[in-house]
């Protein structure tokens, strides 16, 4: 770790505070980050930390409070030219254009050449210049669409790097790499600090901070829990103030299923493994009535696994079997047909119809009922959709609404009433909370507790540790396998298998 050769902080936050509406998003934040330091920032979905990281790219301002860049004010919203000299801004999702060639991407926004005429040549050097740095084994004259996914997040890190900034923000830049990946870019980021280049580093891995981090500040609801350096910076710590001032779980189902040997399983995983790799070697079982929880960090494979049940994606090898029966898998009507239900984790790109209405998003998955000799019925369509909207106690209960037209718990309802349309046996939820209040949560948790009542298997998938709680059996993925199981955990269990920490 780089020892700072000046005490001008090169960011310096200072009482900056933010409010959307009745959402205190910061209130009174101060953090000081010295040149050549690698910045770890840290806290819970909600802490406020995306809210600063939009401050210091400009692409925010706040209420009260100053930002500055190596002493000096920081320009002017409107001048996004003077803010992309200061900083630059790497996200988990690459900003890339995958129909462009390598080279083309590298210098997207910074053609070299005079005036309108492009030096083809020099970017073409320029860019073998840049993957011989960072040891990318790739044409610079393929498409990027040919290049695997972390290929293209270390492109995205390398050129940033490379346009010649003084301050890079690393915005959860490992999930999407693998290990020798991320090595590579710890090595480079080390070598860039030797440089005088400053970090911020925001990850949901606590291991990745402590590894290459030499001072990090902790939010918590918006508010600043505390600053350290140095060897103060530890695992323990950042565990406890994660955890520290959180509600308890408001729910938790309990399942003697779970340990059950003689219950045949509703559905079974052996030895799946994704045929584009997400996820490798996973087996579980779920039994009829029992809830099983998935955990981990984006870029585990939690999520991959929900939809490769659901039929969304292909297995390389291994098997899903539902009530003993092999599911083709890659097929969402042969896991349909099987009896799996699925609530995707992205409701507004991939729930519902915005402009169509209640009663076709909650049918549309069944229209084989309302059709069945090839004659749709409207009347059955409207009686099936006013008994699911009494199930899942829609507000309002209108079936003719336009979907877009309802608050986001009632469309997570319309949701999760579209998945119970065809009574299944297995019913996969991808964090089926995020993003309602209180109310809709209690309502969905109702919904997920009468279908075990009813026999149904639940697989609940979850990045949010309360929403984990909500089993007594958790299983935490890490680099896409099972990494852990665990029995009736606590908030503590869980954050510390998902970290890998003993």
């Amino acid at each position: 770790m780089t020892t700072p050769s000046t005490t001008v902080p090169a960011i310096q936050i200072d009482r900056v505070s933010k409010t959307y509406g009745a959402t205190k998003a910061l209130q009174d934040v101060s953090v000081s980050i010295l040149p050549g330091q690698v910045h770890g920032l840290i806290g819970r979905n909600g802490a406020g930390k995306s809210t600063l990281l939009r401050m210091i790219t400009g692409l925010e301002t706040p209420d009260t409070g100053a930002v500055r860049f190596f002493g000096e004010e920081a320009p002017p919203a409107s001048d996004a030219k003077a803010w992309q000299q200061r900083v630059a801004c790497v996200y988990q999702r690459p900003s890339v254009f995958t129909n462009l060639t390598i080279a083309e991407n590298l210098f997207a926004g910074r053609l070299p050449g005079n005036g309108p005429s492009v030096s083809w040549r020099t970017m073409q050097n320029e860019a073998e210049r840049i993957l011989s740095e960072w040891r990318i084994d790739l044409d610079p004259k393929s498409l990027l669409s040919d290049a695997p996914i972390e290929e293209r997040q270390m492109l995205t890190i390398a050129k940033a790097l490379d346009a010649g900034t003084r301050i890079v923000l690393l915005d959860e830049p490992t999930v999407q790499l693998e290990g020798s990946a991320i090595r590579r870019l710890f090595d480079k980021v080390q070598e860039l600090q030797d440089d005088g280049v400053t970090f911020v580093f925001v990850s949901h891995f606590l291991r990745e901070v402590t590894a290459i981090c030499d001072s990090a500040s902790v939010l918590r609801d918006g508010k600043l829990l505390w600053s350290r350096t140095g060897d103060d910076v530890k695992s323990d710590d950042l565990v406890e103030a994660l955890l520290a001032g959180q509600e308890q779980r408001r729910h938790r189902v309990e399942s003697a299923a779970a340990t059950a040997t003689d219950t045949a399983p509703a559905l079974e995983l052996r030895s799946a493994t994704e045929k584009g790799g997400a996820f490798t070697d996973v087996s579980f079982r779920v039994a009829p009535g029992e809830l099983v929880a998935i955990g981990g960090v984006g870029g585990s494979g939690k999520y991959s696994v929900g939809e490769a049940i659901a039929g969304l994606r292909r297995l390389g090898s291994g098997s899903v079997l539902a009530d003993g029966e092999v599911i083709p898998t890659g097929k969402v009507k042969a896991s349909q047909k099987a009896g799996v239900g699925f609530v995707p984790a992205d409701r507004h790109k991939d729930g519902y119809v915005p402009q169509l209405s209640v009663a076709e998003n909650m049918t549309m998955g069944v229209m084989d009922r309302l059709a069945p000799a090839g004659f749709f019925s409207p009347r059955k369509q409207n009686e099936m959709s006013r008994t699911l909207i009494q199930d899942v106690a829609l507000v309002p209960p209108n079936p003719a609404l336009a979907v877009s037209g309802l608050s986001g718990g009632n469309q997570q309802k319309v949701v999760l009433a579209r998945a119970l349309a065809r009574d299944p046996r297995v019913l996969v939820l991808i964090s089926p909370t995020a993003g309602v209040d209180i109310a809709a949560k209690d309502a969905i948790y109702a919904l997920i507790l009468r279908a075990l009542a009813d026999g149904v298997a639940v697989v609940l998938i979850s990045d949010d540790v309360e929403e984990l709680l909500v089993s007594s059996r958790v299983l935490i993925m890490r680099e896409g396998r099972i990494a852990a199981e665990l029995a009736e955990p606590t908030e503590e269990d869980i954050v510390r298998a998902i970290e890998g920490l003993e």
